[in-house]
């Protein structure tokens, strides 16, 4: 027997249907750079050192958390925490020489292109060694034998993967220099990005997206030596030379600004 009954057990569908509409990944460099920065400028840059509350020197000096030395870093959207500890008694007594480690973690709220845990990360481990050797050479860790200097790195806000490890760098050497550790000189960094034929200083993360090679160096200017040098993507003999040039020098900008926070920081 036919019937129109109809089949509640569907949801049925609206009678007019519409296209949906896709976003579609508009070029940040289209009318130029979106903070109306040059391509070879940074962006601007704050840093504190020593405790973020006025009320942690109140806290009783017994307390067994205390580091030695800390620092906040921000560049542009990128912000950045670093606590140092040590140099204290190490794993190993048999050494001559310190050691330096280094703990690095996002923040599981920080990043826009990936979701992160609350577990450390294969990634993290991985840039948490990048930052031991592009920090390690600037420590006399001939003056701390048997000892060991800790790095706890904390991004709270990530804009550009690229900037947000030369960031870190920047960090971790005002906390250094916060701690007392004797050093060579203080590790500026900078990255830098591809995008056609032109190198990009400092991407933020919708530049990096389009970029087809990526590049950070770490830098003593005083000693005028390179730490640490990484490259993504393939690049012609000459486009890499031109970036590590344009790269120190935007370290040595950088560098200057560091020295100057930390000159203000002495005399607060």
């Amino acid at each position: 027997m036919a019937t129109n009954a109809m089949d509640r057990r569907r949801i049925n569908g609206p009678q007019r249907t519409v296209e949906p509409i896709y976003s579609k990944d508009t070029d940040p460099f289209a009318s130029g750079r979106k903070d109306s920065r040059s391509l070879d400028q940074v962006r601007p840059i704050y840093m504190k050192t020593g405790p973020l509350s006025t009320q942690a020197n109140d806290l009783s000096a017994s307390s067994a958390a205390a580091a030695s030395g800390s620092a906040f870093y921000e560049q542009g959207n990128i912000r950045v925490s670093c606590a140092v500890y040590g140099p204290r008694q190490g794993r190993k007594s048999n050494t001559r020489m310190g050691s330096f480690d280094c703990d690095f973690r996002y923040a599981p709220f920080s990043c826009s292109w990936k979701k992160r845990s609350h577990v450390r990360g294969a990634d993290e481990k991985e840039i948490s060694l990048m930052l031991e050797h592009a920090i390690a050479p600037a420590i006399r860790l001939d003056a701390y034998p048997k000892a060991c200097i800790d790095a706890f790195v904390t991004v709270i806000e990530s804009d550009g993967k690229s900037a947000t490890i030369a960031a870190a760098i920047n960090c971790i050497s005002a906390a250094l220099v916060d701690a007392g550790i004797e050093m060579y000189d203080s590790v500026a960094a900078c990255s830098m990005g591809l995008w056609e034929s032109q190198w990009v200083a400092d991407c933020s993360q919708a530049e990096e997206n389009v970029s087809s090679s990526t590049m950070i160096i770490a830098y003593m200017p005083s000693a005028d030596e390179v730490t640490y040098m990484l490259q993504h993507g393939k690049t012609s003999p000459d486009q890499t030379d031109q970036a590590v040039q344009t790269c120190i020098n935007m370290c040595t900008r950088v560098y200057a600004v560091l020295c100057r926070g930390l000159q203000a920081s002495i005399s607060e």
